[in-house]
């Protein structure tokens, strides 16, 4: 069963935090980001990556040094609580997919950004702790789910038929739609709901009445969906 590990690296947090300024990313998050760092946002656009990390560096490295107690915690407490999760993740992931969750180790970078992204080809995530303690559990619960089923679509149907007809920007779409399952298949595991971004109401809307008229199989879900996004040009 593959290990959980959780730190923090502020190379990879301002990475995240460039990339999230400069390229394509879903939702509105930066609306709900304290001035600050909406503000560093605005400064990170455009600039390239050694222009970003000039900039960043020294607002991250200020960041740390303030709240190094309170994410020095974070990680801790974190790698123990998915560690204790994992056995149920994985197994209802199994469960849905119908293939194996083929890593060794996953490793959780905690951000200072509320954007969460995912490397899927080595197995990490990045997370961000909430201030909330009632939903901390089930927001690191429902962050790893959300990530690992999305790593498992890339993993085993990106580049396979019918998948593999989509144009970049379907596929991520298609991608993002179809976490509407935890609500279904993980509901049995505590972990926070899984909210849809705007753009994707249609899609999910659509995959949930396929799902509630066949027998939930995962490839033929996919299949639907491919064929759905491609009839009506999204």
């Amino acid at each position: 069963m593959p290990e959980i590990t959780s730190t923090y690296d502020i190379d990879r947090d301002w990475i995240n935090r460039w990339r999230g300024a400069n390229r394509f990313t879903n939702s509105n998050w930066i609306k709900f980001m304290p001035l600050e760092d909406q503000e560093m946002v605005a400064k990170l656009k455009g600039l390239d990556e050694e222009e970003a990390k000039k900039v960043i560096t020294p607002y991250l490295e200020k960041k740390y040094q303030l709240n190094k107690e309170k994410m020095d915690e974070a990680v801790v407490k974190m790698t123990e609580y998915l560690n204790e999760q994992k056995a149920e993740l994985f197994e209802a992931m199994e469960k849905l997919t119908r293939h194996p969750i083929d890593y060794a180790l996953f490793t959780i970078y905690l951000t200072t950004l509320n954007r969460c992204p995912y490397g899927w080809q080595e197995g990490s995530i990045w997370m961000v702790d909430t201030k909330n303690p009632k939903f901390r559990k089930r927001n690191w619960t429902g962050i790893f789910a959300h990530e690992l089923l999305h790593m498992q679509t890339h993993k085993y149907y990106e580049n396979v038929e019918p998948m593999s007809k989509l144009t970049p920007k379907q596929f991520n779409d298609l991608k993002e739609s179809l976490t509407f399952l935890l609500n279904h298949e993980f509901e049995w595991i505590d972990m926070r709901e899984d909210i849809w971004y705007e753009d994707h109401q249609q899609i999910r809307k659509a995959l949930e009445e396929y799902r509630l008229n066949s027998d939930k199989n995962f490839d033929d879900l996919i299949a639907f969906g491919c064929d759905y996004m491609i009839k009506n040009n999204l």
